[in-house]
């Protein structure tokens, strides 16, 4: 008893432990991806298409069979009336009961349809497949967006914090020597202005990481009330500034949206071919069997039922639809114009987003080696502003302005970091890599 005790406690925190545990950044990636309602749904219209594929497969090349039974009560017969010169009278018409069983099977033999529907169906599937393709790699940036912008509220909610016990260091050491009679009261309310200005920024910044937190969690599928727990930060993220830039402007033939823009224009093209087979005759094997009893009131079991069977060929040739048929062909044409004119805008829309992510790339990899130089020098410079004040050779307005570039430096630094790794999350997105590539 003791022991089956024992192992429910381990098996309690082992199940605590693991619900506190860290999240990275590809643990998120897989929540998102298995509880992302957005992505669940674009799943869901895939298996969708792939049902379709099934039924234009039915529709168009397999025979269709349907049974019929019908049950016919004469509550007042028809009468059948003879005029004659030597008799004149009426005659119930048909039997009080009818019951008809049938079987009809139907077969398309030659329509000019027949494979394209199917065709169709099956590139709308490809379709539905890269669009579930471009879902995962959207999902990914917008995780990896979300837990970066986290990540950078969590790192303003630290300068904030630094930079007003800083000013409230200063703000004491100016009070000591105000007391002193060693500086003007000036310099007191100087000091004092800039630390009761830093309050206030603390708070909006952890308000902002709440926002953060509360946007992620929505992504990643989570409850509101769930608790986020992210031990990373973006200086110990993957920022390489040195790695090898890429240039090939015209890297983007792997892009699902681009591919889903290929797939559509080859489906409107398919679609104003079936539209103009509309015009070819249709040829059907039909099959018919029939067990029919016209009875009065007697038992079902005495009832004589009579079979009949048959079957033949239907061959409907259109002749004239009031200009329909043309209507429609021309409909389509203009969609499939329509659908090349759209892959060619969304191929240069994206190259141009290509070109334009590769040149923030490289800007943001310039800002970031410049604010790490500018944020050693702004500390240097700070705490040479507090040493001459504290030796009577600076004034409050030079340690102010000192403590403003440091804290200049070190938001521009983190910022920069931020639209660093967005930019190549979305750099991923533009290329068509898929989930295993982006892990990896």
């Amino acid at each position: 008893m003791r022991l089956v005790k024992l192992l429910t406690i381990l098996s309690l925190f082992s199940v605590s432990v693991t619900a506190q545990q860290a999240l990275t950044l590809n643990d998120c990636i897989q929540i998102a991806l298995e509880n992302n309602h957005q992505h669940r749904q674009t799943v869901l219209d895939r298996e969708k298409a792939e049902e379709q594929v099934r039924e234009a497969y039915g529709s168009s090349l397999f025979p269709s069979i349907n049974g019929t039974v019908t049950y016919n009560r004469a509550v007042k017969r028809a009468r059948f009336i003879i005029e004659t010169p030597f008799f004149s009278g009426s005659f119930p018409v048909g039997s009080e009961n009818t019951l008809t069983a049938s079987v009809n099977a139907e077969q398309p033999l030659f329509t000019g349809a027949m494979f394209l529907a199917v065709q169709i169906a099956e590139t709308f599937a490809e379709i539905s497949k890269e669009a579930e393709a471009y879902s995962e790699t959207e999902l990914v940036l917008n995780v990896k967006q979300a837990y970066y912008t986290y990540l950078l509220a969590k790192e303003m909610v630290g300068l904030a914090e630094m930079q007003m016990q800083r000013a409230g260091e200063n703000l004491k050491n100016v009070k000591s020597m105000y007391d002193a009679g060693l500086v003007a009261e000036y310099d007191y309310i100087k000091a004092n202005v800039q630390y009761q200005n830093a309050v206030p920024s603390v708070t909006e910044a952890k308000n902002q990481v709440v926002l953060a937190a509360s946007n992620l969690k929505l992504i990643l599928g989570m409850n509101i009330n769930e608790t986020l727990n992210i031990n990373d930060s973006l200086e110990t993220s993957d920022v390489d500034v040195n790695d090898q830039l890429i240039s090939d402007y015209d890297n983007v033939a792997a892009n699902k949206l681009l591919r889903q823009m290929e797939l559509q224009t080859e489906m409107q093209d398919l679609v104003k071919s079936y539209q103009f087979t509309e015009h070819f005759p249709k040829l059907t094997a039909f099959g018919n069997w029939q067990s029919q009893a016209q009875e009065n009131d007697r038992a079902l079991s005495n009832w004589r039922f009579f079979n009949s069977i048959s079957v033949g060929l239907t061959l409907k040739v259109p002749i004239f639809r009031g200009f329909t048929l043309d209507s429609k062909v021309e409909q389509a044409e203009l969609d499939y114009k329509k659908a090349v004119e759209g892959l060619a805008n969304t191929k240069k829309a994206i190259l141009n987003e290509y070109k334009n992510t590769i040149n923030n790339i490289e800007k943001t990899r310039q800002q970031i080696k410049a604010y790490k130089i500018a944020r050693t020098e702004a500390q240097k410079g700070y705490d040479i502003a507090v040493k001459r004040y504290n030796t009577g050779l600076g004034t409050q307005l030079e340690v102010t302005d000192a403590l403003l570039g440091l804290t200049n430096a070190e938001v521009n630094l983190m910022t920069s970091i931020h639209e660093y790794l967005v930019s190549n999350a979305r750099l991923d997105l533009l290329a068509g890599k898929n989930i295993s590539e982006i892990k990896n």
